[in-house]
C-alpha cells in the first residue's frame, strides 16, 4: 500500500479532492490518503468523508503561523515580498506586480524604505533564471523548520500532494519533505494560480495543470522543467459536465425567491484586494430595478470568499450590498453557509449552489473571475464589468478596474472574443440587452477558449489526475 500525504489549507483544495471522484479511485487503486487540514476542520471532514484508508490529521496551522510570527518575521516578509514579485518577463507579469505594488503603498517607514530597495532585486530575477534559482535556495535553506518531522515519522509517505506550489504557508511542508527527499507534487487547483503567485516557494517535483496555456506559464514563467508536468484538467470540473450538482430548477429559483418569468443575470464578485465591487453591483441594481433592459430581469449577486474575512473594509462592502438590495425587489443575494470555526463563507464547499446559479442563468457579470471558465462550461454568455470608480479603499491599495484586461487570465478571455468586455455603465447596458436578446452570441468562441482553458470536456479529467497521482507514488513516472 502507498501512503499520499495530501494538504488541504483552504476550501477550494478540499472540494478538488473531497468533492470529486478522486479519493475513491486513489483509494481503489491500493492508496492510503492521509489528508493535511486545519485543526478545526478535522472532526467535521473525518465524519463527512469517513471511508476506509482515508485519514484526516492536523496540518499544524496554529504551529505554522507562530514559526511565520516568531522566527525572523522581518527577514521573511522581505523574501516572500520578493517572491511574489518576481517570475520571468516571458509571461505577462501585470498581477504579479500588481502585488510588488500594493506592498510598497501599503508599508510605511522603515519597511517602505527597504521594499523600495528590494526593486533592483526583483528586476534582476525577472531576467536572470540563475538568479531566480539562487534566491529560491536561499529561501530554503534559511527557512526550513521541523515541524512535520512527527508527521513524516508516523506516516512515511510514498508522496506529498499540496494544493500550491510553495505559494502559501505549504512552501515549508514541501522544503521539509525535500529535505527528507520525499517525492512533491502541486496540482493547481485556480485558474490564475501559475500566473499570479511569482516564483514556486520550494522546488517541487511535478505539478499537475489545467492546460497547454498553463504548462506555458510554468516552463516559461517560473522555469518549471516540462517532462515534469502533467496537463490532467480540472476534476472538479467534471461534476459540472455530468451535472452531479445541479438543483431542479424550480427548487432553485423558491430558494432565492426568484421569479421564473424574468430573465436571471448572476453576478460573481471579484477579488477584494485590488478594487470594490459595490459601484458596479449598484448599477446593475439600478438596471434591473428600473427596468432598464430589454427584458424584465432580476439579479442574484455571489460575494467573493474575501467578503467573509475578517478585515473591516471587506466586511462593510458586503454590509453595504445587503443595505443596498433592501431597495430591489428583484436583486438577491446568495447567502452563505457556517463552516467549522465559526466562519461564514462560500468557495469550494457549495458546488450545488454556484453549478445550479450557472445552469439557469441568462447571463454572467463579473470581472474576469474563475467564475468566467465555469460559466462557459455551462455555455453562459459573460461580460466582464470594468466600470472604474472614483473611490477606492480608503487607506489601502486598489486598482482602476480598466487595468484589470491586461492581467493575463483576461487578456487571454479578450484575445479569444469569448465575451464582451464593459467600460461603462452604457456599455454594459447595451452588452447585457445583446446576450439577453441572442443568448447564441459568441458561442463558438465561447467553446474554444473553455477547451483551450481546461483541456477536457467529457469529463475525464479526474481519472486523469487520478491515474498520475497514482503513478508518482508507485514510482512509475521518470523525470525528463
Amino acid at each position: 500500500m502507498r501512503t499520499i500525504l495530501v494538504a488541504l489549507d483552504q476550501g477550494l483544495a478540499h472540494a478538488y479532492f473531497l468533492e470529486t471522484d478522486l479519493t475513491r479511485i486513489l483509494v481503489e487503486k491500493g492508496a492510503r490518503l492521509v489528508y493535511l487540514v486545519p485543526k478545526a476542520y478535522i472532526p467535521v471532514l473525518a465524519k463527512q468523508y469517513s471511508r476506509p484508508q482515508v485519514t484526516f490529521d492536523c496540518i499544524r496551522d496554529t504551529e505554522l503561523a507562530c514559526y511565520w510570527q516568531n522566527y525572523h518575521p522581518g527577514m521573511q516578509q522581505f523574501f516572500e515580498h520578493v517572491r511574489r514579485a518576481s517570475a520571468s518577463t516571458r509571461i505577462p507579469l501585470t498581477y504579479v506586480d500588481t502585488h510588488r505594488r500594493r506592498n510598497e503603498f501599503e508599508a510605511s517607514g522603515r519597511y517602505r524604505a527597504v521594499l523600495i530597495a528590494l526593486r533592483p532585486l526583483i528586476s534582476l530575477l525577472r531576467h536572470s533564471r540563475p538568479a531566480r534559482r539562487l534566491f529560491r535556495r536561499l529561501q530554503g535553506a534559511l527557512f526550513t523548520p521541523h515541524i512535520y518531522d512527527d508527521l513524516f515519522d508516523q506516516y512515511q509517505p510514498d508522496l506529498l500532494v499540496c494544493n500550491t506550489a510553495g505559494w502559501r504557508l505549504d512552501q515549508y511542508l514541501m522544503r521539509e519533505a525535500i529535505r527528507r527527499k520525499i517525492k512533491t507534487m502541486t496540482t493547481v487547483v485556480g485558474w490564475d494560480n501559475p500566473s499570479s503567485h511569482g516564483l514556486p516557494g520550494a522546488f517541487v517535483d511535478y505539478v499537475n495543470v489545467w492546460s497547454e496555456v498553463h504548462k506555458w506559464e510554468m516552463t516559461s514563467g517560473v522555469d518549471w522543467p516540462p517532462g515534469r508536468i502533467h496537463v490532467g484538467g480540472m476534476p472538479l470540473y467534471d461534476g459540472y459536465l455530468n451535472r452531479k450538482w445541479l438543483m431542479p430548477r424550480k427548487e432553485y429559483f423558491s430558494l432565492h425567491r426568484l421569479d421564473p418569468k424574468k430573465k436571471l443575470i448572476a453576478f460573481a464578485a471579484s477579488t477584494l484586494s485590488v478594487t470594490p465591487n459595490y459601484h458596479v453591483i449598484e448599477e446593475l441594481a439600478r438596471l434591473v430595478g428600473e427596468r432598464q433592459l430589454a427584458f424584465p430581469a432580476q439579479l442574484l449577486i455571489r460575494l467573493h470568499p474575501n467578503h467573509f474575512k475578517n478585515y473591516p473594509h471587506y466586511r462593510e462592502e458586503a454590509r453595504a450590498i445587503r443595505e443596498l438590495i433592501r431597495s430591489f425587489p428583484d436583486v438577491h443575494i446568495v447567502e452563505p453557509s457556517e463552516v467549522p470555526g465559526g466562519l461564514e463563507r462560500y468557495s469550494g464547499e457549495d458546488y450545488q449552489e454556484k453549478g445550479s446559479m450557472l445552469a439557469y442563468c441568462d447571463t454572467l457579470v463579473t470581472v474576469y473571475s474563475t467564475m468566467v471558465v465555469e460559466a462557459m462550461l455551462h455555455d453562459k454568455p459573460v461580460i466582464s464589468a470594468c466600470i472604474d470608480t472614483s473611490e477606492g479603499w480608503p487607506g489601502k491599495y486598489w486598482v482602476p478596474m480598466h487595468t484589470i484586461p491586461t492581467w493575463p487570465t483576461a487578456r487571454r478571455f479578450n484575445k479569444a472574443g469569448a465575451g464582451r468586455l464593459a467600460l461603462s455603465v452604457e456599455e454594459l447596458q447595451q452588452e447585457l440587452n445583446a446576450y439577453l436578446s441572442n443568448p447564441g452570441l459568441d458561442r463558438e468562441n465561447r467553446r474554444k477558449f473553455v477547451e483551450q482553458e481546461l483541456t477536457y470536456l467529457n469529463g475525464e479529467a479526474t481519472q486523469r489526475t487520478a491515474d498520475f497521482i497514482w503513478a508518482l507514488a508507485n514510482g512509475e513516472v521518470n523525470p525528463s
